[in-house]
């Protein structure tokens, strides 16, 4: 019995001193973020001072604006994700002008690595960026009075630090054109900037440019058709009777297709700022579109109303100077683009009463239609922009999608006919 019991005993101690004791510490593991969304909270007033962007500058007494988007948070245009309202939804309606944010901030990055700081994607209009007072960029002209506000993109900055962590204070300085203050959510800074590690910055930089670039694609792959339509009209011009429909629905389709890929230009680029956006929009492209389609129908019948195409210009023209003035005759220019919504109308029902192919004519105009009016279609409540895979696809993208192969085969029907015409 006691040699049982002394083999048991040698039988435990060995156990004990080879099999690892199970109250050992655990490995220290310390995983690094490789990016961090600086959602704040951030210090906020209206106004311009420099000496806001120094990192001396006491802040305490502003009003604090957390960033932190909801689950699943998107803008109402591309479907940029991470988007929070501006201040115009946070208790400052009516405010335009400039505004400050500040954020104080310690930072590391793992031993070796380089900080970068990617820009917010979405601001309202124009924003410039600093780094313990100094600035590293921004996407608009602050140098001009007011400044000039560019379509905002996404942006990767190289901050001036060696060390792998320090403190610092980010401040951004913003400014709302006073044109945008009636949308309900504008104003500022709408998706947070990134602070990142080097390599982790440029894939982040990478995905917000695919997700800014799919916003907009459709704006350049629909105008190479629309251009490639208007070249098919002007080549069936030879072959069939003398038609005036070739010439001014080519005209049409090349103003429709310079308004839609304008947009790309301006979100992809910083060709034009946003109030020479607003110029060729509302003022050259807006109007003339309007009325050389109206123009375009009217000839659908042969001989089209001479009196539609006069008021057609007329009226557009009247847009034109209404836009180009601004907003003290703002009905003007509503008054003018529903008379031109009028005349469509009424050329529609023209082709009700006189057209040849009528059914297939009208359900081709209207798509038209829907791709024009936007504007007027929006004040009955019907949703102007839908997220299909997480990416905005305008009303008129859809329309013009649809529009855009009709035409095609109504081209071709109407060339046959003439063609016919002519050799009996």
């Amino acid at each position: 019995m006691k040699l049982a019991s002394a083999f048991l005993g040698l039988l435990g101690l060995a156990l004990v001193l080879h099999w690892p004791p199970l109250a050992q510490a655990a490995t220290d593991v310390r995983l690094a973020s490789a990016e961090v969304s600086l959602t704040g909270p951030w210090q906020f007033s209206f106004g311009n001072d420099p000496q806001w962007a120094m990192p001396q500058f006491d802040d305490r007494s502003w009003e604090r604006i957390d960033l932190t988007p909801l689950a699943g948070a998107h803008d109402g245009d591309v479907g940029l994700s991470n988007y929070v309202p501006g201040w115009t939804a946070h208790g400052h309606a009516g405010r335009w002008g400039h505004a400050w944010y500040r954020m104080r901030l310690h930072w590391s990055v793992p031993e070796g690595a380089q900080p970068v700081l990617i820009g917010p994607t979405l601001v309202d209009d124009a924003y410039e960026i600093f780094w313990n007072g100094k600035k590293i960029g921004g996407v608009g002209d602050f140098s001009a009075d007011p400044p000039r506000a560019f379509s905002t993109h996404p942006v990767l900055y190289k901050l001036p630090e060696s060390a792998s962590s320090g403190d610092a204070v980010v401040a951004i300085h913003v400014y709302l054109q006073q044109s945008n203050v009636s949308a309900s959510e504008a104003g500022g800074v709408h998706v947070a900037p990134i602070l990142a590690e080097s390599n982790a910055g440029h894939a982040r930089l990478l995905t917000q440019w695919w997700q800014t670039f799919w916003g907009y694609v459709v704006e350049v792959i629909e105008p190479v058709f629309l251009v490639g339509l208007a070249l098919y009209a002007l080549s069936l011009r030879s072959i069939s009777l003398p038609d005036r429909f070739w010439t001014r629905v080519a005209l049409a389709l090349i103003s429709i297709a310079l308004l839609r890929f304008n947009q790309a230009v301006s979100a992809w680029t910083e060709i034009e700022s946003l109030k020479t956006y607003d110029v060729v929009r509302s003022v050259v492209l807006g109007p003339l579109t309007l009325g050389t389609w109206v123009i375009a129908w009217n000839s659908w019948v042969s001989p089209p109303d001479r009196r539609i195409d006069r008021f057609a210009m007329a009226l557009a023209v009247l847009a034109a100077i209404a836009a180009l003035v601004g907003q003290h005759v703002e009905i003007v220019r509503v008054a003018s683009r529903l008379a031109l919504l009028a005349l469509f109308v009424w050329v529609a029902w023209h082709i009700v009463r006189h057209g040849r192919g009528r059914t297939f004519a009208l359900i081709t105009m209207l798509t038209t239609g829907v791709a024009m009016f936007a504007e007027e279609i929006n004040t009955i409540g019907v949703p102007g922009i839908w997220f299909p895979f997480g990416v905005g696809v305008s009303r008129s993208q859809y329309a013009l999608s649809v529009a855009i192969p009709l035409l095609a085969v109504l081209f071709h029907f109407r060339a046959t006919r003439r063609l016919a015409e002519r050799r009996i």
